[in-house]
C-alpha cells in the first residue's frame, strides 16, 4: 500500500513543528557541538517557543510534511530583505528519508518564495549532511561566501536564484 504524503501549512500543528525542530537541532549539535553556539546567536529558544512568529506570512512560511497523517518533516522560510529570503529548518525524520519528502518541501517553499517576490533564496548547512548538500546542488543551489554570523567554521552557504 502506498503512503499518503501531504505538505501543509504548519501554523495549526506547532507541537509537531517543535518536535521536528528539536530532533533537527539535536542531530546538528551531535555532529558539531559548536552548532549550539549558532543556535544561541539565532535566539533558537525564542523560535522554539513561538515558531510561527519567525516564519509568518506574508513574508515567511512554515510547512509540515505528513506521511499517513504522521509528522514526517518540516521546512521554513524567512525574509532577509526585500529580495532575499532564507530556507530554514529543513528536516525529515530518519524513518521517512529516501521518499523524496525533502525535495517536495524545498519545491513548495521555493514556489512560495517566487510568489512572494523574492529574487534569491539562501541557506546554510553543514558538510556532514551530505545528502542534503547533494540535493541542494541537484535543485540548482550553488555555493556562495558566508552571508550570516555562523560561528561554525565548516558551514557551507548556498544560493538559489529564483
Amino acid at each position: 500500500m502506498d503512503s499518503t504524503v501531504v505538505i501543509e501549512p504548519a501554523y495549526n500543528a506547532l507541537s509537531d513543528v517543535r518536535a521536528l525542530f528539536e530532533a533537527y537541532t539535536a542531530m546538528l549539535v551531535t555532529h558539531d557541538p559548536a552548532f549550539q553556539i549558532y543556535l544561541d546567536i539565532q535566539h533558537y529558544a525564542d523560535e522554539l517557543r513561538a515558531p510561527a512568529a519567525k516564519y509568518a506570512p506574508p513574508d515567511g512560511r512554515l510547512y509540515l510534511a505528513r506521511v499517513d497523517g504522521r509528522a514526517a518533516g518540516c521546512i521554513a522560510l524567512r525574509r532577509l530583505d526585500g529580495e532575499r529570503c532564507e530556507m530554514k529548518r529543513l528536516y525529515v525524520q530518519p524513518q521517512y528519508r529516501g521518499r523524496g519528502l525533502a525535495r517536495q518541501l524545498i519545491r513548495r517553499i521555493t514556489e512560495d518564495a517566487r510568489q512572494i517576490g523574492y529574487r534569491c533564496m539562501l541557506l546554510d548547512t553543514l558538510p556532514v549532511l551530505e545528502d542534503a548538500v547533494r540535493l541542494y546542488r541537484q535543485l540548482g543551489f550553488y555555493e556562495i561566501p558566508c552571508y550570516n554570523d555562523s560561528p561554525v567554521e565548516s558551514t557551507l552557504f548556498f544560493q538559489l536564484d529564483l
